[in-house]
Order: structure tokens, then sequence, then C-alpha cells
């Protein structure tokens, strides 16, 4: 039983998962010879170029996008713009012709499907901002990217707008002839905050089912539903997560008052900013007619817990282990603050923190509670 079970083992190691991305760069490093690769779920490491050569071998559980840069272009440039691989699968990435003075820019991708198909997106976006930085540069002038420039406002909205339409042309184009392509759903996921709704309904539909079976796009049809359900307006549909104490809290037990729901996370530097202010604001209010609800969409459940404790929070505390923030209510960043009334209804939404006290939600609660 002893050498059966010792057989039984072998397959779990013959069979490990990995991706290999080997690079190789031309030029004079100057002794700058490192490569770094980072990001979510990547384990921070580098590794040392040998005649331009450099190998990486990450474990692959789930698809992933490392981030890497060169220690030529932190030193000797002093600045440096993070290469993302897609890795959808375990295999192999051949990153070529690279040359260290344009950095890892310059690299051609080949190998995974889903890293080259990603790196082919990414040089037609770059090729995007620069047509509307051209189209700006031509009303505006050169220096319209002067922070004190006059019409500093128009020239942001302007170029957003602008940049929007042509996004929407080029993901229309890209997911058209790759409906198929993991690339297409992260592209799709990670443009949802500055996309059109009906554009992104559009985009949606050209994927294929099987790509419409992937995370990044099961988070677009959240976001998608989480928009119509946090319209303003719109009756809050009744959602259950978890509490620091493991115990299931429904928010229809909040039915009767006005709930302010804070989405935040632990790593969110303006959340924690808020959370005096807030403090101040929930010793004015707490009472049976008003309740603060906070839901971290943290992805480390340790985090959130470290971040309960720092923060030391005394109203009801979630970890969104449902998406509920997509889902339900559509969020593309944190702190992002809903206030809902006693029916459940929502009446306001915010993005972002107001310290003074002058938000628009706070004069919203001075106007049914008095001014305390």
């Amino acid at each position: 039983m002893k050498k059966l079970f010792a057989l039984l083992l072998l397959p779990s190691f013959a069979f490990a998962q990995e991706v290999v991305i080997k690079g190789k760069f031309s030029g004079d490093t100057k002794g700058y010879n490192k490569i770094y690769i980072y990001g979510n779920n990547v384990k921070n490491d580098s590794a040392v170029m040998v005649d331009g050569n450099f190998e990486f071998k990450v474990p692959f559980e789930k698809p992933f996008l490392p981030l890497f840069y060169t220690e030529y272009d932190r030193y000797v440039k002093r600045m440096y713009t993070p290469f993302p691989v897609l890795v959808e699968q375990p295999g192999e990435v051949i990153l070529s012709d690279g040359d260290i003075t344009k950095g890892m820019g310059s690299f051609k991708v080949s190998g995974l499907k889903s890293a080259s198909e990603y790196n082919e997106l990414r040089q037609q976006q770059a090729e995007v901002y620069k047509k509307v930085n051209d189209q700006i540069t031509a009303k505006f002038g050169s220096t319209w990217y002067d922070r004190k420039n006059p019409k500093a406002t128009e020239i942001g909205e302007e170029r957003e707008k602008l940049t929007a339409v042509e996004m929407a042309g080029l993901l229309n184009s890209f997911i058209s002839t790759h409906p198929d392509s993991y690339a297409s759903a992260l592209a799709l996921s990670m443009g949802r905050s500055s996309l059109k709704t009906a554009d992104m309904e559009k985009l949606y539909k050209l994927l294929s089912a099987k790509t419409k079976q992937t995370e990044e796009a099961k988070n677009v049809a959240d976001y998608l539903n989480g928009l119509k359900s946090s319209a303003i307006g719109s009756t809050v549909k009744d959602f259950a997560l978890t509490t620091p104490d493991e115990k299931l809290f429904s928010f229809s037990s909040l039915k009767g008052k006005y709930v302010m729901i804070d989405f935040w996370a632990s790593w969110c530097g303006p959340c924690k900013q808020s959370f005096p202010h807030m403090k101040e604001v929930y010793a004015k209010y707490k009472s049976d007619k008003f309740e603060i609800y906070s839901i971290s969409i943290d992805k480390d459940k340790a985090a959130w817990l470290k971040g309960l404790k720092e923060q030391d929070l005394p109203w009801l505390q979630s970890l969104d282990t449902k998406n509920i923030s997509q889902s339900g209510f559509a969020v593309t960043g944190v702190p992002t603050t809903f206030l809902i009334d006693p029916k459940g209804k929502i009446l306001m939404k915010e993005v972002g923190f107001e310290p003074g006290g002058n938000s628009p939600l706070e004069k919203k609660l001075v106007e049914l509670f008095g001014a305390k």
C-alpha cells in the first residue's frame, strides 16, 4: 500500500503547471542587467540578463497579468513604464528584438496567443492616445497639458470624450476580429469605467460564448447589471455578505433606516483618509433611523481584517465575496458611497471623498435629520 501511495503522488508533481517567459535585449546595459517582475498574484522577483538574455518561470494557477520593468530604465532613464504580459494558460512567451535603450515596449511578443494578442491591442491603444493628443494639440496648442492652463478643465473633458469615442471604435474592431480572445475580455473589463453603457453592451455582445465564461467577461456582465440596479431611484436588491465574525448579514435587515453604503478597500488611501470624518458623521446621526454599512472590495480577507483593526470602525462591516460592488452597484473606484432611503431606494451616489463636510450627501443628511 505504501508503494501504491507513492505512485499516486507522482502525477501531482509531474504535471505541475508553469509559464516560461524568455526575453532578449540588444544594446549596452551600462551594467544594469536586472529585469523585475511584479503584479497582483505575482511574487516580486528579478532575473539577471546574460548576454542580453533573461528568463522567468512563474507557477500558473489562473490567468494573470505580470508586469515587468528594467533596472536600466530605473537607474539610467530614472523612469519606467510597466510592461504587461497577458497569460491565459501555461506555456511559453517569447520577448524578442528588444532594445535596452527603448525599454520593454520595443519587444515583439510571441508564443502564447493571449500575450501576443494583448500586445497587439496595446500598440493599437497607444496609437489612439497619440491621435487624440494630436487633435488636442491642434486645437489648444502644444502646452495643453499644463495644469495651470486656464482651459485645463475644458481640455480634460474634451480629451476624455475623444478618447472614449476612439477607444470604443478600436475595441469594436479588435473584438470583432478576436471574439475568442482572452485579451478582448480583459480590455473590455479594464475599459468599463470610460466607455458609455451603450458601447459596453454592444461590445460585450461581440464576445464569443466561450469568452463570456471568463472571469473578466463575467465582471463586465455584472457591471452592466450593476449600472441598471444602481440607478438613482432604483430599489436595492437584497444581498447577504459575511461580517468579520463570520455571520451572514442581509441588507434587508436595515429596512426602515436611511443607510449610507460605503465601498472601500484596505489598500485605498483616500478611503482611510475619509474614516475620521465618517466617524464624526456616524456619531452625529447614528440612531434607529440611520446606519453606515461599509463593504470592502478586498480580495485578501486577512488584509481586510487587518485594515479593520487599524481603522477601528464602529459601524457595520462586510467583505464583498459575491461581487456585489459590480453586480449591484457598478463601482469603478473607491471610496464610493450610496445613500439609501428606508424603503431601500437609492437616493444619491458619490465617488471620492470630500473632507470638508460640504458634500451633497452630507447636505442631504442635514436636510433629513437637521444640523447637529
